[in-house]
């Protein structure tokens, strides 16, 4: 009794509205999904990508609930300790459950892979409501008085804000900044509450969610047979429930698998096996198509949905145990309800030995190419596809070195610099000179080229500094900062706007971007007119210069040994017939990362080289309003003498 009784002493008033709790169970408040951001009377919270789970106490002691009503306590043993050893005595609190990496950013995979191997004491439990509160039921309270109990009671508790239960805070205006801001650093978008809002146990209009990129639930209403060297399934048939609860094909996902969920899925398909479709108009059962009673829910994430209900692009991104499979409707703010599909699809599924991307043919299109994230060979050619408005720019016309990998990651990879059989004979090709005589190099000019690149095996697009018609002036300079393996990035990050600021006072404007790798290329856009002897002695006077100022930090020297410490500084891909990665491309290393073009001012907050993927890059892609190098053709300018004689080169 005299613990019950200190635990309430810390507890803060009860905020008018309230009223006796009559029920011993809450059903947990749900957003609608809206595409945009609303203004007025509203707070903005970051969505997280996580479990909602809501945290009874009951005289001290902690239950945690899913939203469909399991009890998740022994799944989350530190949660559950933490949540226990604060002061609060008789509550419930709403929240989400999320795996939190070293930049802030919930990551809903991170979070499948704790509960997977047991290991889950790094999650953290945001908390953003307070339903009831020492036999109180707080419904009736408006959301903002709420949220301020909310705050007193986690404080007078004892939560830490880095601790395990974390108060999640929110603002009250500046709502669209705030969600660019959450797109460009890769998080999920953003919650925004009615603050005069009272708290709803079912889908309200006063809670709405506007996401960064698209991505629902799906029930699984099976599978198909692997395809080459792949193990488990193939891919997964999908589908949601109309408004009279049937449940309607939604297309297949094959992508984004690892290979420790096709095992662990499989072995519950196979469980779950039925002879009779689920779909409602369903797809013809091909050969090597499974049916399954529909009960497993995932979450994947997609392009857009075609007119007549399919995903585009679709992409897994987990499993949702914490939701049931009549929960699972059409959620998409784009799409007119009058033309929700009534069994969509007839014919059966694409040929699992091929598939066709701008016009051009994958054959192996299930072929994993990263085994990390079950990325595949047509999930690659998609990515292509739909970024060759943004790649061909700086790509097309250039003479190209090919990173090939026909296998995948984990197979053999070479720099092919001539094409040779897999390349087709549809890409263009211009004959350059060599040391040895003259040699065929390839070049691109459409999306068709690059999927077509895609299905030789290609994994990395490495252009020339010039393009074919002028092929001995370069159009570019191209800086390589190189950190050694104990160099923070903050310290890469100061070096780039260093040597921004050098090139800057000669009168050039760089340009900056991610590599994928480990560092940092400063770009630069040049007039045709210096030859490549003069560029690369040009570039090598720039980093010299640097390093020189700075000897402690920066080298010069190529050699591993000198990098302990400090930022290379690479001048050597401005010789002729030396490259760099393009803007765009895709990286052959684990988890798929982009070389990403940024601003300048976004550089403190990326945190690292390979901070986008080909998945979250469209989180980031849909938050910019405009292209980070779009002044770049305007921003040319030559290599003159006054420049050259700054750098002691005339």
């Amino acid at each position: 009794m005299e613990r019950t009784t200190a635990r309430r002493a810390r507890s803060p008033a009860i905020p008018a509205g309230a009223r006796a709790l009559k029920q011993d169970r809450f059903t947990p408040q749900l957003a609608t999904l809206t595409d945009r951001v609303p203004d007025g009377d509203w707070f903005y919270e970051i969505k997280f990508d996580g479990y909602r789970l809501l945290a009874h106490f009951e005289d001290g002691r902690v239950r945690l609930i899913t939203r469909n009503g399991k009890d998740w306590s022994d799944r989350f043993p530190a949660l559950t300790g933490a949540l226990n050893a604060l002061k609060i005595d008789n509550a419930v609190l709403d929240g989400e459950v999320v795996a939190l990496m070293d930049d802030g950013v919930s990551s809903f995979r991170a979070l499948q892979e704790a509960l997977s191997e047991g290991d889950t004491d790094a999650l953290v439990y945001q908390v953003f409501d307070l339903p009831a509160l020492n036999g109180q039921d707080l419904s009736e309270v408006p959301n903002r008085e709420r949220k301020a109990t909310l705050r007193a009671l986690l404080e007078a508790a004892g939560a830490d804000a880095q601790g395990t239960v974390r108060y999640t805070d929110h603002l009250e205006k500046g709502g669209e900044a705030l969600l660019e801001r959450l797109c460009r650093m890769g998080l999920e978008g953003l919650i925004a509450k009615r603050a005069d809002g009272v708290y709803r146990q079912k889908r309200s209009k006063d809670w709405l969610k506007v996401k960064c990129a698209r991505y629902e639930e799906f029930v699984v209403g099976g599978f198909t047979d692997p395809g080459g060297s792949r193990s488990g399934f193939g891919s997964l048939l999908l589908g949601a429930h109309d408004q009279d609860g049937k449940l309607v094909y939604a297309g297949r996902v094959g992508t984004g698998f690892n290979q420790r969920q096709l095992a662990s899925m499989h072995r519950e398909l196979r469980a779950l096996e039925t002879r009779s479709s689920p779909f409602h108009g369903p797809p013809r059962g091909a050969k090597g198509t499974h049916w399954v009673t529909p009960r497993l829910v995932v979450e994947v994430e997609y392009t857009e949905r075609t007119r007549d209900g399919l995903l585009r692009h679709p992409a897994f991104r987990g499993r949702r145990e914490d939701k049931s499979a009549d929960e699972v409707h059409w959620d998409d703010p784009e799409r007119d309800p009058d033309t929700a599909p009534a069994g969509a699809v007839a014919g059966s599924p694409p040929r699992r030995d091929e598939a066709w991307v701008a016009g051009v043919r994958i054959t192996h299109p299930d072929r994993v190419l990263y085994p990390e994230q079950g990325l595949t060979k047509v999930a690659l050619a998609r990515y292509y596809e739909a970024q060759a408005e943004r790649i061909l720019p700086e790509l097309e016309r250039r003479p190209l070195a090919l990173l090939r990998c026909p296998q995948g990651l984990d197979t053999e990879c070479f720099f092919q610099r001539h094409p040779r059989r897999p390349i087709p004979d549809s890409l263009p090709r211009v004959r350059l000179r060599e040391s040895d005589g003259e040699a065929e190099y390839v070049y691109v000019e459409t999306a068709a080229h690059l999927v077509a690149l895609v299905q030789a095996g290609v994994m990395e697009l490495h252009p020339w500094g010039s393009r074919v018609d002028r092929v001995e002036t370069p159009d570019r300079l191209v800086f390589d900062l190189d950190p050694g393996p104990d160099v923070p990035w903050r310290e890469l990050v100061r070096q780039a706007r260093a040597l921004g600021d050098t090139l800057e006072g000669l009168g050039l404007t760089p340009f900056v971007r991610t590599t994928g790798g480990k560092g940092l290329h400063l770009v630069v856009p040049l007039r045709r007119g210096t030859g490549w002897d003069d560029a690369k002695a040009f570039a090598r006077a720039v980093c010299e210069r640097r390093a020189g100022q700075d000897p402690d930090r920066l080298t010069v020297n190529m050699s591993k040994a000198r990098r302990q410490g400090r930022v290379f500084l690479d001048y050597l891909r401005n010789g002729r017939g030396n490259t760099a990665v393009a803007s765009y491309s895709v990286r052959a290393r684990p988890g798929a990362p982009v070389a990403v073009p940024l601003r300048w001012e976004e550089l403190a907050t990326v945190g690292r080289a390979n901070r986008y993927d080909v998945n979250n890059l469209k989180r980031r892609l849909a938050a910019l309003k405009d292209d980070p190098w779009a002044d770049f053709d305007r921003c040319r300018r030559g290599l003159t003498r006054a420049m050259k004689r700054e750098l002691a080169l005339d």
